[in-house]
């Protein structure tokens, strides 16, 4: 970056501390990820929603899903001379194959990985988001910072040329020409004052941060990348990995439903008093599964893993072809700023100085001196906005490829 650039950093970095001694929150990148990721009301409630999924786990894991039946029954027996008081209790527990609840928990199991990686899905997203509105409440304060110094000239211009014409060495159009480029300087510099207070606004929404916040640190020269690396941390995508804990979880009930066709079996001890006669019995119960085998929950559990699979499929070509997409644009917005460090930056603030001096001294028209202006400010801006778009794209290439989380 030019020597201009540098000074305004440290001016910048100054201001913001002074302001954070008042009330303000300045934060960096850093500051603005871990905060996302401990308070951001989005993953705060994808967490809360997992922690709901866990609870499925320990009724899973259960042996015996049924609780025991008690069964007591009671009545007399009368005869011509003769009265009983019979009496029946019996205990009966139901139990199932091994095959049901190991098919249970790992269906358990699948939902919580599932619904973990739907906390990272949501975090990568959050970051992604935040990232971008930290890099567009940077530019936007840099681009303040570049009005401001914009204004500051054309002030020093409406002067120069008031001064001029009271000398009598230029007409009064050219003090009106200077007037309008104050005045649009002024009116820029407040529009783009609003886009921050938009973006700054962004942030706080997205880090549910009600105090005042302000943005530290700049927009960085991009650096190089890697397709293949990025390409490799791609396929250990949250969203991915959420399909292939859902596959997991249809197969699950698949065999959950095979299980279905196997016989319940269930013990009970049983205790009666019959005219007098103690009676105690054990039982065995045996469910024959011919009408109910649990064709249906096979049937949609297929479907279902069919389908999810052809999902995951789909889903892995389809992040490959978005973060290639990423890093191809990633690569042109820094070619841009490389560019226009190499070859638009080096010289624009001697000639700023160099066209000033010249009009205070007449030896350049003010029409001229404008157009000079306009053409060193719209290099700046230009620079300015590919480094935020480069900023972005390196943001946007990050989530593609699961960086972000």
């Amino acid at each position: 970056m030019y020597g201009r650039l540098r000074v305004a950093t440290l001016a910048v970095t100054l201001l913001v501390a002074a302001s954070a001694a008042q009330g303000q929150t300045a934060m960096t990148l850093a500051d603005v990820l871990t905060r996302a990721r401990e308070r951001a009301p989005q993953i705060v409630s994808a967490r809360l929603a997992l922690d709901e999924v866990r609870g499925r786990l320990p009724g899973a894991s259960l042996r015996v899903q049924t609780n025991p039946e008690l069964d007591v029954q009671t009545g007399t027996r009368q005869a011509p001379n003769s009265r009983w008081t019979d009496l029946e209790v019996g205990v009966s527990q139901r139990l199932e194959p091994g095959a049901r609840r190991a098919a249970r928990i790992d269906g358990a199991n699948a939902a919580i990985a599932q619904g973990t990686a739907d906390v990272q899905e949501t975090t990568r997203t959050v970051l992604h988001a935040a990232a971008r509105a930290f890099y567009r409440a940077v530019h936007a304060r840099e681009r303040v910072r570049l009005l401001t110094a914009d204004e500051d000239v054309a002030a020093a211009v409406h002067t120069a040329a008031d001064r001029r014409f009271k000398a009598g060495d230029i007409a009064v159009l050219d003090v009106n020409l200077a007037r309008a480029s104050l005045a649009r300087a002024r009116a820029e510099r407040e529009a783009t004052e609003a886009l921050q207070v938009d973006a700054l606004g962004d942030l706080k929404r997205l880090l549910a941060i009600q105090t005042d916040v302000a943005v530290q640190g700049g927009l960085d020269v991009p650096q190089s990348r890697e397709l293949a690396a990025d390409l490799e941390t791609a396929l250990q995508r949250p969203e991915l990995r959420a399909l292939e804990a859902s596959v997991r979880e249809a197969e699950a009930d698949v065999r959950f439903g095979r299980s279905l066709g196997r016989p319940d079996y269930g013990f009970g001890v049983h205790y009666a008093r019959e005219s007098g006669d103690h009676i105690l019995l054990g039982g065995l119960t045996v469910t024959l599964p011919v009408f109910s085998k649990g064709l249906d929950v096979q049937a949609i559990g297929v479907a279902r893993a069919t389908r999810l699979r052809a999902e995951l499929e789909a889903a892995r070509t389809r992040v490959q072809i978005e973060v290639r997409s990423a890093f191809d644009a990633y690569q042109h917005r820094a070619a841009a700023v490389r560019i226009l460090e190499t070859d638009a930056l080096p010289g624009l603030d001697e000639n700023e100085a160099l066209t000033t001096r010249s009009f205070d001294v007449g030896q350049l028209g003010l029409p001229d001196l404008l157009l000079i202006r306009r053409e060193i400010f719209d290099t700046r801006f230009q620079y300015l906005d590919a480094l935020l778009e480069a900023a972005q794209a390196r943001a946007d290439l990050d989530a593609s490829a699961g960086i972000l989380r």
